[in-house]
């Protein structure tokens, strides 16, 4: 048994080292710690298939219990999750949420300079699967949101932290919200995704910020085509796998007809940056002007972005054929990712799409649709951001724009919520191209800027 002396002692070494530890962590700044849990949170390995995202839940719940932030978390089964944490405000104004989700994608080790979920820190950048898509935005909305409590900042909103599952594949995570827990949600005026940051030069100069404020609509088709099946060694001219064949060609070659969104036309600018455009064909003095030149139109259509920007497009992502190399099926297949702009009718699209195939054996099967939404600009949050861009000396361009593929955004604005893809991180085009790809990474200090920054902008609002 321990003498009494002796307990006395050890209760004084155990209540120095809590004392030291609880110090530390009071030392960090609120910049040290987040860039500590980001590395943390990137360690936790939520790639989806299967996501796993119960983890990571857990994870942030632990931070925000230590915080006393009020939080909770709903369990979607199968080891998924979502996570709403809540700073309440005085409910003088509606809520604002903070959305990201927590799955990533599949990273092949092999390719890499480093383990994709260490974490590591090289040359003042993050590494690891997930740093851009988008775990950098979820721990500066959450250090944010601690930031805003330590300081006792007296809020006119609710800040809502909203953690999501699944938006890699299904979206389980953000539909599963909207039609369960929608009564949580739906009061809230704002809402911030993922879609348009900070863009930086190589040297992090930035050039402008970018706000995206609605996106095309997804539509996923299956066409299936039947022929007449028999052996591989006895070629046959109406086969299945011929028909799709000369389907698939027929949509290469096809070109949608251009249509002008107007809150694509700055970014098409920007895209234009290194151009003078006054020596592109078709270019009449004035830029708007121009857009109506079909001349100019097809040659600045050859820069794939731009292209996107002012058609609906369609890419052939998946063809199927036999299992066996000499047999000939009744069936083959291709499957065909289509992006509509705002305005353009599905149905409509679709029917256009069988005039181009000219096949009568096919059948059309979507795979999936969601219709193209979009929030109106100009507003508080818009006001917000200027002048939180002009605080900082910076007097660069804010562009609103129509994002060219989809996000969760939108399941929520048909809730009445503005939805903007806006993460307050800046990324060099050459960061930001390295998500979904290999050596994913953000800078180091891109953690103190978004923290101060979104931090600025709820501070306004």
């Amino acid at each position: 048994m321990l003498k009494n002396f002796e307990r006395i002692s050890l209760f004084v070494i155990l209540l120095i080292c809590v004392s030291s530890s609880y110090t530390l962590s009071q030392e960090l700044s609120i910049y040290d710690e987040g860039i500590k849990i980001l590395q943390e949170y990137i360690s936790i390995d939520t790639t989806n298939p299967p996501g796993n995202e119960m983890k990571t839940a857990v994870f942030l719940k632990k931070i925000l219990d230590r915080e006393g932030i009020e939080n909770q978390i709903f369990d979607l089964g199968n080891n998924r999750a979502n996570l709403l944490a809540i700073l309440r405000g005085d409910g003088s104004k509606k809520p604002v949420i903070l959305l990201h989700h927590m799955d990533v994608v599949p990273a092949d080790p092999e390719y890499w300079t480093v383990p994709p979920f260490s974490g590591k820190i090289i040359d003042g950048k993050i590494y690891g699967r997930g740093a851009v898509d988008m775990k950098a935005k979820g721990i500066i909305d959450l250090m944010t949101i601690i930031n805003l409590k330590r300081m006792n900042v007296p809020l006119k909103r609710d800040i809502m932290l909203l953690a999501v599952s699944d938006e890699e594949v299904a979206s389980l995570g953000s539909r599963w919200m909207v039609e369960k827990k929608s009564d949580l949600i739906k009061e809230a005026e704002f809402l911030l995704d993922e879609g348009g940051y900070v863009v930086t030069d190589n040297k992090e100069n930035i050039l402008y910020y970018m706000v995206t404020i609605g996106e095309k609509a997804p539509l996923w088709l299956n066409l299936t085509f039947t022929g007449t099946p028999g052996h591989g060694s006895i070629p046959i001219e109406d086969s299945s796998v011929n028909r799709a064949i000369r389907a698939a060609n027929r949509l290469i070659d096809y070109k949608p007809e251009f249509i002008i969104i107007p809150e694509l036309k700055e970014y098409i600018k920007l895209l234009l940056a290194n151009r003078d455009i006054t020596k592109i064909p078709g270019y009449t003095g004035d830029f708007d002007t121009s857009l109506t030149s079909k001349t100019f139109l097809d040659e600045i259509s050859r820069v794939p972005a731009i292209n996107a920007c002012l058609r609906n497009t369609i890419s052939i992502t998946c063809l199927k054929g036999s299992e066996k190399i000499n047999t000939i099926p009744n069936e083959a297949s291709i499957s065909i990712d289509c992006r509509l702009l705002p305005g353009v009718d599905r149905d409509k699209f679709i029917e256009k799409l069988k005039e181009v195939i000219l096949d009568d054996s096919v059948t059309i099967k979507i795979e999936d649709y969601a219709s193209a939404t979009s929030s109106p600009w100009n507003n508080e949050f818009s006001e917000a951001l200027k002048k939180c861009i002009l605080k900082r000396g910076k007097d660069v361009p804010l562009v609103p724009l129509i994002l060219l593929s989809s996000t969760d955004s939108t399941f929520y604005r048909p809730l009445g919520i503005i939805t903007y893809g806006f993460e307050s991180c800046k990324y060099s085009s050459e960061e930001c191209d390295t998500a979904h790809g290999n050596d994913e990474r953000i800078g180091v200090d891109t953690v103190r800027f978004g923290i101060d920054l979104l931090t600025d902008i709820l501070k306004e609002l």
